[in-house]
């Protein structure tokens, strides 16, 4: 329990550096009153989930994804994402690879038709699970396969109708993980510098607020 606080403790400190940093910037634009939005929802692992139906027992569950801008000026933005793959067996719901994340990002195209930005900024993820409710005992809540790190993405907006945009996302992150070894029948936690890219190109539509 201590490392979850931890890893959540050092994720806050990465957002409130980040926030002091800009918080002139965003109190400028409100003022200018230029502040935009948009939301985004759809498939955060197309490939993956799509090569795994070829598998005997397919591993990858059909990701969601859910993503906010918030526009401070006209070419910068704060972006809050979050995507997981959500699945109920054996009377456990999961959500498999919960990534959450939020990160500054800039547009180097903005254009009426076409978008195109980058950015990064950290993320935390991890494993999280339900029991059901049983007779005497409440349902239970748990978590493994911790991550934290650092992430960048490039996005591409195409405009379909009057602000609504097809968005393609392509994510790399680079962290510390949480993982387990099986010796001498014993499971023994490790973590590990590595990449977890399950969820490396999403789908998406865009709505611009």
């Amino acid at each position: 329990m201590r490392k979850i606080f931890s890893l959540v403790l050092i994720f806050l400190v990465f957002l409130k550096i980040s926030s002091q940093n800009n918080n002139d910037l965003i109190l400028d634009s409100v003022e200018k009153n230029d502040l935009r939005q948009s939301f985004s929802i759809g498939w955060s692992n197309p490939i993956t989930s799509t090569l795994s139906l070829f598998d005997e027992k397919p591993r990858e569950r059909i990701g969601i994804l859910v993503d906010y801008q918030l526009f401070v000026s006209k070419n910068n933005f704060y972006r809050f994402h979050t995507k997981f793959s959500a699945n109920n067996q054996n009377n456990i719901f999961a959500l498999s690879n919960f990534l959450i994340s939020i990160e500054k990002g800039r547009f180097l195209i903005n254009s009426e038709k076409l978008n195109l930005g980058h950015g990064s900024g950290p993320y935390l993820r991890c494993n999280i699970y339900r029991g059901q409710a049983v007779s005497g005992a409440k349902a239970v809540w748990s978590a493994d396969y911790y991550g934290i790190g650092w992430e960048y993405f490039m996005f591409l907006d195409y405009l379909i109708k009057e602000k609504i945009h097809l968005n393609i996302i392509a994510s790399l992150n680079l962290g510390l993980h949480q993982n387990y070894d099986l010796n001498g029948g014993l499971r023994q936690e490790y973590w590990s510098l590595k990449m977890a890219n399950q969820q490396l190109i999403s789908l998406a539509i865009k709505k611009y607020l």
